[in-house]
Order: structure tokens, then sequence, then C-alpha cells
């Protein structure tokens, strides 16, 4: 069975194309910065649109024009514009650290301080929890409290990969991160929660064994240095991710954003091995659109007569006509909230790490095409297995436990199509519209119950 030829080779069988075309990812790829900044500008416009009309035409609760505008501007200018704006150009690691924190600061101190003055202030998430975050009803001094604790979360990931910190000057940062923490995630102060939420007591104890464990790292660093990720680098990875937790209470729409933005600073940036080195570049090219409109078809072929058969997609549910608005919408959304996130972590992350242990540990002596769909097949379970806490809506007829099955094996064959999709281009915006693409489609069209964070 031939295939479309998606690249400048002759054509080949669907068995031969599996075999190479994803062993392109196994090598460092050239980026020509061509229209980066173009689509950058253009993706954070088309973010701004869907995410108001979601908010103003789509929500359950509509939102009044005014909140709209500003919850989408916040989300778009703080939450993902420096996302792709860093994918284009040489970016000095050292510049980037001295200003994003000062810019996110502001940024989040104006759009809190805009949010509480508005008058229908109450329409923001995390208006009733900042009011009460440490201290009852003192907005104001827990909005202080709050940018000293992001101050000392985006501070910390990038003193724990310098090892010329000084050790006191560390501790002093993490502690702080830690106390903050603590208070924001459990009921010890707050008035915002029970006594018995107690969620703090667990993950600042976490956090403070990574950060033990980044120090350690930092001060011994590995004899053999691999020519990519190693296992020494999993305390600063994880301690970049743990800044989700300052952005959970209070919660805000964009809140995996920042931990994102800090995860490609630190790792992407920051451990010297350039952009290139983890695919993450939007530059657009036609044989990766010809490659999309494939990997589209074929999910679209395997994934719906699967999903229904297995009553994840409900087809009582199925519309065929769907407004042209909540299609843009959706599809623009799951993109940019959903896609972004989930295709630089799991893909320009964790299928690019398990890659560089697999070459650096053992690489000699396996094939190219093994490595290759061996971080394909590892990534894409880990990515399903993630997704095991998602909960049904009223039109899924299937139990808990067998739902929950069901959308590991859904998310697992998904993330197939994007892990191959990311491979074969070794750049990132085909798997990311890919990913909005089949999340919309499910939502959209069969009113699958998938987590829709916006």
């Amino acid at each position: 069975m031939p295939i479309p030829n998606l690249t400048s080779q002759p054509k080949q069988t669907v068995s031969q194309w599996l075999a190479s075309a994803p062993q392109a990812f196994l090598r460092s790829p050239r980026f020509s910065t061509n229209c980066e900044q173009q689509m950058a500008i253009a993706a954070c416009g088309l973010w701004f649109w869907a995410q108001l009309l979601y908010l103003h035409d789509l929500s359950a609760t509509p939102w009044p024009w005014l909140e709209s505008v500003v919850e989408a501007a916040a989300v778009v200018i703080i939450g993902g514009f420096p996302v792709l704006w860093w994918a284009s150009g040489q970016r000095d690691f050292n510049k980037m650290t001295q200003r994003w924190p000062g810019r996110l600061l502001l940024s989040l101190a104006l759009y809190i301080a805009i949010g509480l003055i508005l008058p229908q202030a109450g329409r923001f998430p995390w208006q009733r929890v900042l009011t009460n975050l440490i201290f009852a009803d003192q907005p104001w001094l827990n909005l202080l409290i709050f940018l000293g604790g992001v101050w000392a979360m985006v501070r910390v990931p990038v003193l724990l990969q310098q090892q010329t910190t000084p050790t006191p000057v560390l501790w002093a940062w993490i502690s702080g991160a830690a106390l903050y923490l603590l208070l924001s995630h459990s009921g010890l102060i707050s008035p915002a929660f029970p006594k018995a939420y107690t969620e703090g007591f667990i993950i600042t104890p976490i956090y403070l064994l990574l950060c033990a464990w980044g120090d350690w790292q930092r001060r011994h660093p590995p004899r053999a240095t691999p020519t990519g990720l190693g296992l020494h680098d999993i305390p600063l990875i994880a301690v970049s991710l743990f800044s989700l937790y300052w952005f959970s209470t209070p919660y805000f729409r964009f809140g995996p954003f920042v931990a994102l933005q800090l995860f490609i600073l630190v790792i992407i940036f920051g451990r010297g091995l350039g952009r290139s080195h983890f695919g993450y570049s939007f530059e657009p090219r036609w044989c990766d659109a010809r490659l999309l409109a494939a990997m589209f078809l074929a999910a679209l072929v395997t994934m719906v007569p699967l999903g229904s058969l297995l009553g994840f997609l409900p087809l009582a549910k199925f519309n065929l006509t769907p407004s042209p608005l909540a299609v843009f919408v959706y599809v623009s959304l799951f993109a940019m909230r959903v896609g972004i996130f989930e295709e630089v972590l799991f893909r320009s992350g964790l299928m690019i790490f398990v890659r560089d242990l697999w070459q650096h540990y053992g690489g000699d002596r396996q094939r190219p095409v093994v490595i290759a769909w061996g971080a394909i097949l590892i990534c894409s379970l880990l990515f399903g297995i993630l997704h095991v806490g998602n909960e049904p809506n009223a039109d899924i007829q299937l139990p808990l436990m067998a739902y929950r099955a069901v959308y590991i094996i859904m998310a697992t064959l998904a993330s197939l199509f994007y892990c191959l999709t990311f491979a074969c281009t070794q750049r990132l915006w085909a798997g990311v519209l890919l990913h909005g693409l089949v999340d919309a489609i499910a939502v959209v069209f069969f009113g699958a119950a998938l987590v829709a964070p916006f």
C-alpha cells in the first residue's frame, strides 16, 4: 500500500516509511527561524480571539465583555506569548533569566490588580481564594505574599542549574519557596481552606527533597557528561515542573504555561544543549503540512471507530453540523492551551529525555529504528497512563474504572500520532495543531469528556 510522498524521497510502503521516517528525530535538526516570529504573532492573535469568544459566547456562564477582554489578554500575554516567541532566533539564557522573572511578576501584578477592581471581579476563579489565601479578607496583602512566592519559585531552578550559586543563597530561596508552598496549600493559617486540608504537608517535603537532590547533583556533576539529558537532570526537571503547584492555588487559567516557560528556560536554554537538540521550533514548512494532513486522516480512521466501539465517543451525541464558531474556538484553544503544553513537555521533554538516555546507555548496541520507536512507545504509554485521573461526564455509560482504562488506551493511541509527527518533523507546530484537531473533534462532534482547562 503506497502512502503520499511526504518528503522529497521516492515513494515508500507504509512499513518502510514507519521504519525509516521516525529515525530523523535521532539527528539534531537545524532551524532557519523563517516566519517563526510572524507565526507566533498570528497564533497569539487567534488564541486571544478564541479565548475571548469562548468566555463571552460559549462558556456555560458567559462573561461580560470587559472581564472577557482582560482574561483573554492575560492568558495570551502572560501564558503563551513567550512560549512561542522564544522559539525564534538565538536567545541569550542569562539575559532571559534576568528579565523574565521581573516581567512575569509585573504582568501578574497588573492582571490581578485590574481584576480585583473590575465590576464583576468574582468572575475570575482566583478572586475568592486569593482574598483569603493566607490572611482573611486581605486580597492586597495576599497578593504581595503570592508574588513573593512566585519570585522564589522562578529563582530556585535557575540557581540550581548554576554551579557557582553559593549554597546559603540557594537554600535561603528554597526555604522561602517551601514556606509559601506550605502555607498556600494547607489550612494551617488560611481561612480559605478547611483545617483538614493538608496537601501542603505532603508536597512541601517532596519539594525540599527534590531541591536537596538537585543541590547535590549541582555540586557533584557527572564525570562523563552525556551528549544530551541524563539521569542527573531529573531533579532539575522536577523542580522546574513543581511550579505548577504555585499556580494551582490560587487557580489561574494560564498557570501551566508559567511552569512550561520555566521548564523551557531552565532545560532547553539553560542546559546548554540548545533548542535544536529539543526540536523546540515552530518553523512552518509545506512538507510538515502534508504530514499533518496524513496524520490527521490516519488518526480519524483509527480512533473514531475504536473510540465509538469502546464507548469513549458516544455516538448518540454525534453532531454532524456543529457551529463553525465552536469548531474554531475549540481547535484554537485545545491547540494553544493543551497542545503546546503537552507537546513541549512530552515530545520536546520526555521523548527527547528517553532518546538521550537510550543513546547514552547502550545506544551503540541498538539499531536506530529500535531507539526511535522505543522512545515513541515509552512516551506514548506514559502519556496515556498520566490521563488516568480523568472523569467521565453524564453521557458516558461506562463504569468509572472501565472509563479510565479506555481513556488510557485512547490517550496512548493519540500520543502515537503526536510522537510520530514530532519525530518526523523535528518541529512542534504540526504536533500542536494535530493535538488541537484531535481533541476538538472529540469534544465538538462527539461530546467526549476531555479535560478542557479554559
